[in-house]
Formats: structure tokens, sequence, C-alpha cells
């Protein structure tokens, strides 16, 4: 029986999602013996070497694709070093939260009131935070508080990928953004210095599942899976990354979960599901790669 496209593009959406679940626990596992600048900067170069043969035409250009690359630099250097502190599947559920910034930040910038979906979205997904991150203590920790910073970031980059990709293709403007992660990267490592490298079996599996196929096949198949299936299905599809994370954590890293824990983890998944379903499906996607 020959498979439907959509069924394809389906299968595609959700190995892209586990792929950036599985990321989490890899990233947290290498960095104890590389640093996060020089892990981003070389993740980042190497996705785009992948990526760039598939470009075609002339290339086109808008200032905001500038402040998507810089906003996505600042997001995962956040993420990366939020790990340090925090556990895959926090960072997994709190960076998820930007798809309920987005809406919010979005309708302050248009100067109008949020749709329904996204306040009821940002009250369970606050509560869910809050479970996550104040177990047994009455402050976040470091670590979740750094990836909070990234999912805002991740909200910003969102909002200058939709400004940005009114004049310039998808192909040019995910190069732009992955060529600014790499040289900022390599920038700050180049300016902090003395930065050593274990070349471990742990870094050297995490880079290349990160660069290949959490960045570079992962933006391809999204762009090409999304003509095939439903904005709401991709939503839904692309919802399942913090589920795939917590669970990769859990058999492969040996997380635990306390029941308080699981509660804040599936309020912030309802919050993400409740603001990507119920809002305004005409613009991009509120997503962003991990």
């Amino acid at each position: 029986m020959k498979l439907k496209k959509q069924h394809i593009a389906d299968a595609a959406l959700l190995g892209t999602a586990f792929a950036w679940g599985t990321t989490f626990q890899l990233v947290k596992d290498a960095l104890g013996d590389i640093d996060a600048f020089p892990f981003l900067a070389i993740r980042f170069l190497a996705a785009f070497l992948i990526l760039f043969p598939f470009r075609k035409g002339k290339f086109t250009w808008h200032p905001a694709a500038l402040r998507a690359g810089i906003y996505l630099f600042c997001g995962y250097a956040f993420q990366t070093m939020g790990l340090l502190w925090t556990t895959p599947s926090k960072a997994a559920f709190i960076t998820g939260m930007n798809v309920i910034l987005v809406p919010l930040m979005a309708a302050a910038l248009d100067r109008k009131m949020p749709y329904w979906g996204a306040c009821a979205g940002a009250v369970l997904a606050a509560a869910g935070l809050g479970f996550i991150s104040l177990e047994g203590v009455f402050l976040p920790g470091k670590g979740d508080l750094l990836v909070l910073c990234c999912s805002v970031f991740f909200a910003l980059q969102i909002l200058a990928v939709r400004e940005a990709g009114k004049t310039m293709n998808a192909r040019d403007l995910t190069l732009m953004q992955v060529g600014v992660v790499s040289l900022c990267s390599f920038g700050i490592w180049g300016w902090i210095g003395g930065n050593s490298i274990s070349w471990t079996p742990n870094v050297l599996w995490a880079l290349a599942i990160t660069s290949v196929f959490a960045t570079a096949l992962a933006f391809l198949s999204q762009s090409w899976a999304q003509r095939f299936t439903g904005a709401d299905r991709v939503a839904l599809l692309l919802a399942s990354e913090p589920v795939f994370a917590a669970l990769f954590s859990y058999f492969y890293g040996g997380e635990a979960f306390s029941s308080q824990k699981i509660l804040g983890c599936v309020l912030i998944l309802a919050g993400i599901l409740m603001s990507e379903l119920t809002g305004d499906r005409g613009g991009p996607a509120a997503k962003a790669p991990d």
C-alpha cells in the first residue's frame, strides 16, 4: 500500500520533534567535555555547510534576518548554559514556552488584545513552570532562569522571522540565521579564549546529532513536510518535542520524576497545545528550532 504524502510528512515532523527532544540530554552529557560556545560554533558551522548546497537562485536580504540570527544565538547560548544547572526535561518544557510568548508579544507589537487561547495557555504554562522549577524550594534554580531567558529570545526570533519572511525565502533566511549563530559563537569563543575541547564520544555524538539531525535535516524536513499537512497538525506533532525529551532523559539519562514535576510538565504541555491550537494559523508557525 502506497503511503500518502501527508503520512510521510507527519512522520517527518514527528521525527523532527524526536530529534529536537533528544538533544537536551545529549548536550548536557557533552558539556562536561566541551564549553558552550565552542559547541555552538562547531554545531552551527557544520549545519551551515550541510545546508548551503541546497540553496538556489539570487540571495535575498532583510535586516530582520540579522536580528533573528542574533536572537537565535542568544536563545541557544542561554539554553546551553542553562543545561549545566537544570535537567534536560525541565529545559525542554521551559524552552517550549516560547510558543506561548509569541502571541502575547505579537499582540503587544500590534497593539491589540491577545486571543483567549494565548492567555489561558500562559496561565497554565506559568503554573506548570512553578511546579517544575520550585521543587522543594521557594526560588527557581539558576539553570531554570537561564532557560526561561532562552525561551524569551526564541520568541523574539520567531517574530523577527515573521518580519523577514515577507521578503526572504525560507532557505536564505535559515542559512543566514545558522551562519549568524556560528559567527557569534566563534566570536565569543575567541574573545573568552582558553576553552579546551576533549573529543570524547559524548562530544562527537552530540555534535553529530545536533548539527546534522537536529539542525540541518530538521530544517529541511520541516520546510518540506509543512507543504503537505495542516498547520494545526504541525503544531500538535511538534509539541511532542518536550515529551520526547522527558522520555529520553528518563530512559537514557536516568532523570527522576516526582509527581509535582510530572504535573508541571503536563500543565506546560497543555498550555502549549492550547496556545497553538486555538490561535490564528494564518501566520508562521510559532515554533523555534531546538
